[in-house]
Parts: structure tokens; C-alpha cells; sequence
């Protein structure tokens, strides 16, 4: 169920920046990745240059996955989080269908 909030506020945040400043954020969460994310402990520990704040793993990963949505669809992160973005995807619509 984190993923799925990550994903929202994700999307909610995406909706508000250019696509060049999501292109930034999902690439700079690749490249942190390739020095691995721990994705199971819950502890905010990571920091971004692009997004004020710190971030768990969980937290980086939902929003690189919807980054990569919006910038390059077909590109596959390497961490499924398909069924809960199309949870959190529906919670969006129906958040802005409703007011």
C-alpha cells in the first residue's frame, strides 16, 4: 500500500513540472539506484538534487517509476510496480473527476 501513495503523490507531483525537471528526477534516481536502493527498509535516507527532502528507497523507486512513465514508457526500470500505479492512476482520475 506505500507504493501506491508513493505513486500518487508521485503522479500529483508530476502534474506540476515541465517534462524536462521529471526527465531530471527519474534520471538522477537511475543513477543513485546503480549504487543500490534498499526498497525494504522504510528509513528516509536518501537525498535528491533535483527534490527538496529525503526519500526512502520505497519512496525513490515509485517516483522513478513514474518518471520513466511519462519520459519513456517503454523502458523497463527493473522493479514492477505496474499494478499498484494502475491503482494509484485510477485514485488520481477519480480525484480530479470528483473536484
Amino acid at each position: 500500500m506505500d507504493a501506491v501513495m508513493y505513486l500518487l503523490g508521485a503522479i500529483q507531483r508530476f502534474d506540476r513540472m515541465t517534462p524536462a525537471e521529471v526527465q531530471r528526477v527519474g534520471m538522477e534516481i537511475a543513477v543513485l539506484g546503480m549504487k543500490g536502493l534498499d526498497t525494504n527498509d522504510p528509513a528516509e535516507k536518501y537525498r535528491l538534487q533535483s527534490l527538496p527532502g529525503t526519500f526512502s528507497g520505497m519512496h525513490l523507486v515509485s517516483l522513478m517509476f513514474v518518471a520513466f512513465r511519462r519520459f519513456a514508457p517503454k523502458h523497463n526500470i527493473g522493479f514492477d510496480l505496474s499494478r499498484e500505479y494502475a491503482i494509484a492512476e485510477q485514485e488520481h482520475r477519480a480525484k480530479h473527476r470528483d473536484g
